[in-house]
């Protein structure tokens, strides 16, 4: 518990450097281009503007295993890549990678990869411009050959779609997808039948950064079990050399988790995201 609260009392550290940002960092200055595609990344991404993110996160989690003894962190990659298809609709490219560690989940230790999630969103382009703007697209599941704790063993198929109201400031929306598992159904381990659902609210700040909170909540319509865990995290811009990157501190607890071995109570989010135009 000692890391938790380290990292709990480093996030309410960085929130309030943010809430000060937004009175003391010199607005007039002009931004330079990479930060200016961040913090297009920070508004969902404005595929008119060809600028595309790729955010790597660092999570722990605790308690798990069905004695709640062991722990976990993974690594996820989560390239948002817009592509523009003519000048009224864009399409929207969102996969998920992520390789997870596990310790002494029951007594098993080792590495691999999850479940990769490909969702897709067909979208209007400017969206930015837009107070409110929708998505709407096909998403695939693609299991891996690793035991049933990294996620099911089936490939899945379904949709994904997400809703977004905007102002000055605030970005209010959510995102999710419904999959249907292909395939015989697993004799270990759940099935790919999922519905996933993040709402969030992000406050920006008017210069460096952003204060998020969203759930990343998961519902097995097979076996009924779900998990409801929120974040809430800060981000502001660094620059490493000449190349500006948002860092992310964050701190998880979760609501629920009838999960089989699902983590409970705590849990942490360190990330990184670099944006480019492509």
């Amino acid at each position: 518990m000692p890391s938790i609260r380290v990292l709990f009392a480093a996030t309410i550290l960085a929130l309030s450097s943010l809430a000060r940002a937004q009175t003391s960092d010199p607005i007039s200055a002009p931004l330079s281009l990479g930060k200016e595609r961040l913090i297009s990344s920070e508004r969902k991404l404005e595929p008119q503007e060809d600028v595309a993110s790729v955010p790597i996160y660092y999570n722990f989690d605790q308690k798990i295993g069905t004695a709640h003894k062991g722990s976990t962190q993974y690594i996820e990659i989560e390239p948002y890549i817009p592509y523009r298809i003519n000048s009224d609709y864009s399409w929207v490219l969102y996969p998920q990678v992520t390789y997870q560690t596990f310790d002494n989940f029951d007594g098993y230790s080792s590495s691999g990869f999850k479940p990769t999630i490909i969702q897709s969103f067909f979208t209007r382009s400017g969206q930015s411009q837009l107070q409110n703007s929708f998505g709407f697209g096909p998403m695939v599941q693609i299991r891996t050959n690793m035991p049933w704790m990294y996620g099911s063993p089936q490939n899945g198929v379904g949709y994904s779609l997400f809703g977004i109201h905007r102002t000055e400031d605030w970005v209010i929306g959510a995102s999710a997808y419904q999959s249907f598992g292909v395939g015989g159904m697993p004799t270990v381990g759940a099935t790919a039948n999922n519905i996933f659902i993040q709402p969030f609210v992000t406050y920006i700040t008017k210069r460096y950064g952003n204060i998020t909170l969203d759930s990343e909540s998961v519902i097995n319509t097979s076996t009924g079990s779900h998990s409801y865990p929120i974040n809430l995290m800060g981000s502001k811009i660094i620059e490493i050399g000449d190349v500006p990157l948002l860092f992310t501190l964050g701190v998880r607890y979760y609501a629920v988790n009838t999960n089989l071995g699902g983590a409970q109570g705590w849990g942490g989010r360190i990330g990184l995201t670099y944006a480019f135009s492509r």
